[in-house]
């Protein structure tokens, strides 16, 4: 019963410490289902994380986001906005949630999901930000990620 207590407690938190400076552009940021290339000036700063999902927050000239991303996700709520392509996920009408904080959903069709959340309006410059993220889900495993989470049982 221990073992599995530890094993769940192991779930949930990060196994590799990552200081936020770790994760500053301009870089490939692959984690949780997004793959963001960094502008110089931007971060991620992780939050938690597990096996399927995790948070983290992006910072940049367009200010602040926080991000939830889904490797083993559903498709998202709401009206698709902007149709995926070959090179882009599926985007989101924005719309506020239960917490009364306002968000964008990108999806890719499949199981990869990120929610990009604000707790006013997301702007154009946000929307623009928003736009360059790509997708991957588990069991893929995206190409020139020079900063990245990782999952460990370790």
């Amino acid at each position: 019963m221990k073992a599995l207590i530890g094993a769940a407690a192991l779930v949930m938190v990060f196994c590799t410490q990552a200081q936020a400076a770790d994760l500053e552009g301009p870089a490939r940021f692959c984690g949780y289902s997004a793959i963001i290339d960094l502008a110089p000036g931007e971060k991620v700063t992780t939050l938690e994380g597990g096996v399927h999902a995790g948070n983290f927050r992006w910072e940049g000239p367009f200010g602040v986001l926080d991000v939830r991303g889904i490797g083993w996700a559903g498709r998202p709520k709401g009206r698709i906005v902007e149709a995926r392509t070959d090179a882009r996920p599926a985007r989101f009408a924005q719309r506020r949630d239960e917490d009364g904080r306002h968000g964008v959903a990108l999806w890719n069709g499949g199981h990869g999901a990120a929610y990009f959340r604000s707790p006013a309006p997301l702007t154009s410059r946000q929307m623009e930000a928003i736009r360059r993220v790509t997708l991957f889900e588990e069991g893929q495993t995206p190409r020139d990620c020079a900063l990245r989470t990782v999952f460990s049982w370790e």
